[in-house]
């Protein structure tokens, strides 16, 4: 048996090592070595080290890191940012700034190898420390369910303190709590974080910022909404020579929003009348109308188009327009079956037109009547003066004297 196991010893043992090169070999072809970057936030640690002397840090470069891992596929697949952990230690802050990064593979470190970021600096300017207080103002974002309208929204607290390097803290002009109101149906609460903005409306980064409080509690309240119409009684009179072209107010309707025994009571927003007379060129007008509805305990729902009431009125000055009308198609009004009338002179009898242009540019003759008056008139020559009726903004400019003749039959 042991002659057996001995012979050709040489041979079985190369055999064994080619075997082995192919397993290699059929290993690497199937589950290759690959890459994969990776971007890693990077924990602080000792940062009471700097703070100890009233001093702050902020960081200019090194709250994330990048790195390249190479592993073999199997491995490299499942792999995230969550396996790797990037620290940056300050008790190794040097002079210049820099704090070295250290990172650690957290699972399959036997078979991972960082090709790239290994050795990476956090770069940090050494700041006094400095602190404040500020008001936290609110704004909510989006638009809530039809049917119901923005209340109140309140924080919790309204004031916080604000600690962090000098040159930051100075730069704070305003902070805000937050929301999203996009759909909410009831009123409800939210938690947020701080939002710093400096002077020019621009967002502050506050990872090197401490806050006496790191969560805010923002209530929403949400009101009852209604549209109401909007009258506004507009009387006015022009000048001698002009006539009002057009009066118009506006908006006819606005959405209000309140509780809903105060929306009951509300069926329509009143205006005080508006009354202008003898006037001769176009007036404008305005009206609070948000003090207005506030007034009867309600808001407006969009402050933004409707917080003001506009009136308009256009005036233009009166000119004249000459014409002429046939006889025949004047009616004669009291005439006697037992006498003919005629007219002396020509048949065809001129007017003027008293109006403005615009009325002018649309006048529909056909709805314009002319007559005169016999009623009781013997037979002779008289003079009856043209009277005209027409549903349009004109008149005769003065008076039109015609000439008849009655006779008897």
């Amino acid at each position: 048996m042991r002659k057996k196991l001995t012979n050709n010893l040489g041979m079985k043992i190369i055999s064994l090592m080619l075997a082995f090169v192919f397993w290699l070999v059929v290993i690497t072809m199937e589950d290759p070595e690959q890459t994969k970057p990776l971007e890693l936030p990077v924990t602080k640690i000792n940062e009471e080290l700097i703070r100890e002397n009233d001093k702050t840090y902020e960081v200019i470069e090194g709250n994330t890191v990048t790195i390249t891992v190479r592993a073999r596929q199997s491995v490299l697949k499942d792999m995230t940012a969550k396996d790797f952990e990037a620290v940056a230690d300050f008790a190794n802050l040097s002079f210049t700034g820099a704090v070295p990064i250290e990172i650690t593979v957290l699972r399959n470190s036997n078979q991972v190898t960082i090709e790239k970021g290994a050795n990476t600096m956090m770069r940090v300017s050494i700041e006094d420390l400095s602190s404040v207080d500020k008001m936290v103002a609110t704004k909510a974002e989006g638009t809530v369910i039809t049917g119901k309208a923005l209340g109140s929204v309140s924080v919790e607290p309204n004031i916080i303190r604000i600690e962090g390097a000098k040159t930051t803290i100075d730069r704070i002009s305003s902070v805000y709590a937050i929301v999203n109101v996009s759909g909410i149906s009831n009123d409800c609460s939210f938690v947020v974080e701080p939002v710093l903005y400096d002077s020019n409306g621009n967002k502050i980064d506050s990872t090197d910022i401490t806050f006496s409080e790191d969560s805010l509690k923002v209530n929403v309240t949400l009101l009852d909404t209604k549209t109401v119409p909007v009258k506004w009684n507009i009387n006015v009179s022009p000048a001698e020579g002009y006539g009002i072209e057009s009066s118009d107010y506006s908006p006819a309707e606005v959405e209000i929003a309140g509780s809903q025994d105060v929306l009951d009571m509300i069926n329509e927003i009143t205006l005080e009348d508006y009354v202008a007379e003898d006037i001769s060129e176009n007036v404008e007008a305005e009206m609070d109308l948000e003090e207005i509805v506030k007034g009867l305990g309600a808001v407006l729902v969009h402050p933004e188009t409707d917080k003001t009431a506009k009136l308009a009125v256009k005036v233009s000055e009166y000119s004249r327009l000459g014409a002429s009308i046939n006889f025949d198609s004047i009616e004669l009004v009291g005439k006697s079956d037992e006498y003919t009338y005629s007219v002396i002179g020509d048949s065809s009898i001129p007017y003027t037109l008293y109006g403005m242009d615009t009325t002018f540019e649309t006048l529909d003759r056909s709805k314009m009547e002319f007559s005169l008056d016999v009623t009781g008139l013997e037979p002779g020559i008289h003079t009856v003066n043209l009277a005209m009726t027409a549903n349009q903004q004109v008149s005769l400019a003065s008076e039109v004297p015609v000439k008849i003749k009655i006779d008897s039959k």
